[in-house]
Formats: structure tokens, C-alpha cells, sequence
């Protein structure tokens, strides 16, 4: 649909005049101007296309932790270790990380809603590649193709949404987008898991496939045009890079995510031999979490908006509280439980704040600001991994909850210090 528009101008100058200089001239001019300008998308399609791009994240977080439950059977089937396959896991985060930067600039002119499309047949076809192959080399490429897809599609997901709705609804669209990693948790997961141990892992990714062609569906059907913004080239990365503040942002996601996943990958060990929380009910508290992360997801979203440094900072110190709690009280169940619930509420609501932050920060070059916090985000599941089984081997799983606790104060004292400088968290919003 496009307006069209009609100007007819009348003007007089006096002789001789130059249009630029002064009066010189005397002409009537009359122009009539058709002008295509594409109509702005419904509310309730706006709408539907966030909705659409909340569902793409449950699907790739549903697609990124799939092997988790599964790597026993993955392994088995493919013939490798457990530690070859939870490479299926790692080397996907690794690749995400390294890829997200570099993609996301040089698809800077793509339009965004056929930059979606393109990420979404790529999705599709790594998933359904994993779903009918049955050596592992195979399967690893499988799921490097969907990582690749990964990253830049984390990178635009939020900048987009902003896009498509007013301003002052610019953080609700974010907790709406960002409400498909709590969702992953309490469904997405599970479910797959449920899937591939009574049919098999290979029908696990058809699942999560078919999952895909909605988000394509969506995306066709619900997504206006939305033309590019960016340069097209690397040298943006090093432009939002000299951007002091957004390397504090990009800091504190690499603080809190690396504090999170070093105590959350263990958590179930932790659970059984600390907690005394019996194997059956592992699962079950777990889904708890994750409802629990729902509802952090979407009050964040009431909150951020009016105090985001403020709401930063308390999350971050009270998260740490709560992992100090679970370290010195982890005999006791009950209480244990409770701060899982706790925790499950202030993890949810800090990517609802720090993609805020980054947004906020450089909002002219909003999606690479993006691409290094999602490389931030994705670095930290393995480095978090990584230094959680070292000090579980060494140490058992309390200590890691100490640990994890020093990483989230960390990320306060560096929110609380450096966050208030010009152009930091308390910049006005911008879309």
C-alpha cells in the first residue's frame, strides 16, 4: 500500500535573483510531486511480527541446548565419547560468538525482514539436515550451519522489534522478544528432551525444524519491509567498539552471563548432593525456574523502561545475594528452593536490561552494538561451563555457587561505577 502525495508551491522573487543568494528573479513555479511512501503496518500486525521474532528465540535457544538432555543417545548413535558430542553444545555457542560481529555488519544492507527470511531457511535446513543424518562429522556441520544463523539473528532480533512499534513501547516489545528464552526453558527444552528419549534424537530436530517454518511463516506473512541501516562492511564493529560505554555493557553480559551459566550448567548436581533434592524432582524444580523466569521476564519489562541503571544494579546485587545463599544454606531444601525461585526471576530479567542498555547506548548503529553483546552472551556459556567444571572436579558443586555469586557482584560494582558516564545506562531510549 503506498499514499500518494500532491504539492502545488507558488513562490515570487524579483528579477534577476538567485535562489540560493537573495531576490534577483520573479517566477511562479507549480510542482506536482507523487511520492510513494509505504504505509506503516497495522498495530495488530506489528504486534504479530514480535510475536513471530519471540517465537524465532524459542526456537534457536530450544535449538542451541536440544543435545543437553539428549548427548547419551547422540553419542551412542554417532559413535563418539560424551565429550565429543557435548561439542554439539560448546563449539555451537563458540562459533555463534566468534560469527555474530563480523555477519551481522556485512549483512548491514540487507533489508531486515529478507535478512530474517534468509536466517530462518538457513535454521530450517540445518535442523532438518541433523534430523536424517547419522554420522557425527555430519551432524556437527548440521548444527554449525544453524549457528551461524544463530548469532545474527540474535543481533537483529531486538533492533527490529523496536522498529515495528511506537517508542514508548520499545521495551515491551524487547520483554516480548526476549520472553522466548524463559519460554525455551520451561517448554522448549523439556519438551525436545521428551521427544528424542520416546522417538529418538533424529526426531527431536525434525521437530525443532517444523518449529522453524512457522517463524518463517511469520515472517513472511506479519513483517513489513524494514529498509537496512548499515554500512555493510566491518569498520562499523570498530566504530561501536571506540564506544566507551558500550565495552562496560558488553563487560557486565560477559560478568553476569559467565557468573550464571559457571553455577546453572551444575545446577542439578548441586540440587542432588548439596540440596538433598531427590533425582525425580530435579526436573520438576527446574520447569519451576524456568515459570519463575517468565515472570521476571515480563516485569522487567514494567520496570526497565523508568530505572533501567537502577534496575541493573539491584538485580546484579541481589542475584549475588542469592547465590551466597545457596552456598552457605545449601543443606537446607526448603530454602534452597526458594532462592531457585528467586534466582529464576533476576537471571529472566537481566537480558531484558543489559539489550536495553546496549540498545540504548549506540541506537544509530543498534544492531553491531548487538552483535558483540550476543558474542559477549555466547562467549560466556563456555567460559561460565568451562570454570564450573573445574571447580566442581576439583571442589565439588557448592563452591560454585560462591564463585558464580563473586561474578554477579562484580557486575554491579561495574554497573555501579562505570554505568553512570554520558551516553550509559540512563540515556533516554531511542528506536
Amino acid at each position: 500500500m503506498s499514499h500518494s502525495v500532491t504539492t502545488s508551491q507558488s513562490s515570487k522573487r524579483p528579477p534577476g535573483d538567485d535562489p540560493a543568494t537573495g531576490p534577483a528573479a520573479s517566477a511562479t513555479t507549480s510542482v506536482s510531486v507523487s511520492v510513494s511512501v509505504p504505509a506503516p503496518p497495522s498495530s495488530l500486525r506489528s504486534w504479530l511480527a514480535v510475536i513471530g521474532l519471540a517465537l524465532g528465540v524459542f526456537s534457536f535457544v530450544t535449538t542451541e541446548t536440544l543435545p543437553i538432555g539428549l548427548l547419551p543417545s547422540i553419542a551412542q548413535g554417532t559413535s563418539v565419547s560424551l565429550g565429543t558430542a557435548g561439542f554439539l553444545v560448546t563449539g555451537f555457542a563458540a562459533v555463534a560468538a566468534v560469527t555474530a560481529g563480523p555477519l551481522t555488519a556485512l549483512t548491514g544492507r540487507v533489508d531486515r525482514k529478507w535478512l530474517l527470511v534468509a536466517l530462518m531457511v538457513l535454521y530450517i535446513a540445518g535442523n532438518l539436515m541433523a534430523a536424517v543424518v547419522s554420522s557425527y562429522p555430519l551432524l556437527l556441520t548440521a548444527r554449525l550451519v544453524v549457528a551461524l544463523a544463530h548469532g545474527v539473528f540474535w543481533s537483529i532480533a531486538v533492533s527490529v522489534a523496536v522498529r515495528l512499534v511506537p517508542e514508548r513501547h520499545a521495551v515491551r516489545a524487547t520483554s516480548v522478544v526476549l520472553g522466548g528464552i524463559s519460554l525455551a526453558s520451561v517448554a522448549g527444552t523439556p519438551l525436545g528432551t521428551a521427544v528424542g528419549q520416546s522417538a529418538g534424537w533424529h526426531a527431536a530436530f525434525v521437530c525443532v525444524g517444523l518449529l522453524g517454518i512457522l517463524v518463517l511463516g511469520a515472517s513472511l506473512l506479519f513483517m513489513p519491509a524494514l529498509p537496512a541501516r548499515g554500512s555493510g562492511n566491518l569498520t562499523v564493529l570498530l566504530r561501536v567498539l571506540r564506544h566507551r560505554a558500550l565495552r562496560v555493557a558488553v563487560a557486565v553480559t560477559a560478568l553476569i552471563m559467565s557468573g550464571h551459566f559457571l553455577a546453572f550448567t551444575y545446577v542439578a548436581p548441586y540440587l542432588q548432593e548439596v540440596a538433598g533434592v531427590r533425582p525425580s524432582l530435579v526436573s520438576a524444580l527446574l520447569l519451576v525456574f524456568g515459570v519463575a523466569g517468565l515472570v521476571g521476564n515480563f516485569a522487567a519489562g514494567a520496570v526497565v523502561g523508568r530505572a533501567l541503571r537502577t534496575s541493573l544494579i539491584g538485580s546484579t546485587g541481589l542475584l549475588a545475594v542469592v547465590l551466597v545463599v545457596m552456598y552457605a544454606g545449601g543443606g537446607s531444601g526448603p530454602l534452597v528452593i526458594a532462592m531457585l525461585v528467586c534466582w529464576g526471576v533476576l537471571y529472566a530479567a537481566l537480558p531484558v536490561a543489559l539489550q536495553t542498555w546496549v540498545m540504548r547506548l549506540v541506537p544509530e548503529e543498534s544492531e553491531a552494538a548487538s552483535s558483540l553483546y550476543v558474542a559477549a552472551f555466547n562467549g560466556a556459556i563456555g567460559v561460565g561451563s568451562f570454570i564450573g567444571g573445574l571447580i566442581i572436579d576439583a571442589s565439588g558443586p557448592r563452591p560454585a555457587m560462591l564463585v558464580a555469586g563473586a561474578f554477579a557482584l562484580a557486575a554491579m560494582l561495574v554497573t555501579a561505577v562505570f554505568g553512570r558516564r554520558r551516553g550509559g545506562a540512563a540515556q533516554p531510549a531511542r528506536s
